[in-house]
């Protein structure tokens, strides 16, 4: 039964059809819980419609059930990458390099991870200090149930300043 809902879901997932995909994945894993390809074949469907933290979950289900499967890694891999998580993508691609030191899907998946990782250290401007504490409606009013800051809001010029550091945080660092 577990076979037939795996072969069904293979068939939509080579046709393109992911979400059909993921329906019948999901029946074989219903059936056969501990089966670490299905959790694998479902983690690659999720990926395929983007949906990456719904791959990542799978993904680990897969490592947890079959540790010394080096396509789990690829797995997490993928979907660390498709979060930009670059460092985790990265360790994820490594481990299962250990594993099967020679899968062109996981060295091509760690030269991915290390471009995007480098490409992005070099355009990311340096985070805020303060993280994103001026970020959202309730800072207007935290300045205003303050009596200290309350006046402040007062004085345009106060406002405006408010305003710029609630659209770019980092110019409190110039």
């Amino acid at each position: 039964m577990a076979d037939e809902a795996k072969t069904k879901g293979n068939a939509a997932f080579s046709s393109g059809d992911f979400n059909y995909a993921i329906k019948h994945f999901t029946e074989a894993i219903n059936l056969a819980p501990t089966n670490h390809v299905l959790y694998s074949n479902r983690s690659a469907a999720y990926a395929s419609l983007h949906q990456y933290d719904a791959a990542l979950s799978d993904a680990k289900k897969t490592v947890e059930l079959k540790p010394d499967w080096s396509k789990g890694y690829s797995r997490l891999g993928a979907a660390h990458l498709g979060l930009h998580q670059y460092q985790d993508a990265i360790s994820a691609y490594k481990k299962g390099l250990e594993i099967d030191p020679n899968n062109e899907a996981l060295k091509s998946g760690l030269a991915d991870a290390q471009s995007a990782s480098a490409s992005r250290s070099r355009a990311a401007p340096p985070p805020s200090p303060f993280g994103d504490a001026f970020q959202g409606p309730e800072m207007w009013a935290k300045l205003t149930a303050d009596p200290k800051t309350r006046l402040y809001l007062q004085q345009p010029d106060f406002v405006k300043a408010m305003q710029e550091i609630q659209k770019n945080p980092n110019k409190l660092n110039e």
